[in-house]
């Protein structure tokens, strides 16, 4: 079995971020009674990353993509980490549950993926 180039690597976690993306932005839209358009964002968000991990370019560019959106992700999500321990102790706390939950899932994965890209550090060969 031949093993993994780290470019390979970082375009599985970019394809895993986009999958993610794209469940956790249909849940948020799809789950709730009442829901707004911009549930989707990271459902687009998940689909610009499954785009750019398709075999084109070089294992770089996909790194640099990787990395601005996962950036994004977090400049957007990020504000939903520290009401996270209020909707795991009582959902009630929380003005809207679904819309925090779905922030927070969001900026949790952003955060891995760019765990896994400094892990696995596609720019050395």
């Amino acid at each position: 079995m031949m093993k993994a180039t780290p470019a390979a690597r970082a375009t599985l976690a970019l394809r895993v971020f986009g999958a993610t993306m794209i469940v956790i932005g249909l849940a948020g839209y799809l789950l709730p009674a009442a829901t707004h358009w911009t549930a989707l964002i990271p459902a687009i968000i998940g689909a610009i990353a499954l785009a750019a991990s398709l075999p084109r370019g070089s294992g770089i560019a996909q790194t640099v993509v990787a990395a601005v959106l996962a950036g994004i992700t977090l400049f957007g999500t990020a504000s939903a980490l520290p009401l996270l321990p209020a909707l795991l102790a009582d959902s009630g706390a929380v003005a809207d549950p679904a819309a925090v939950g779905a922030r927070a899932a969001a900026a949790i994965a952003a955060l891995l993926l760019l765990v896994s890209l400094v892990l696995i550090r596609p720019w050395q060969r």
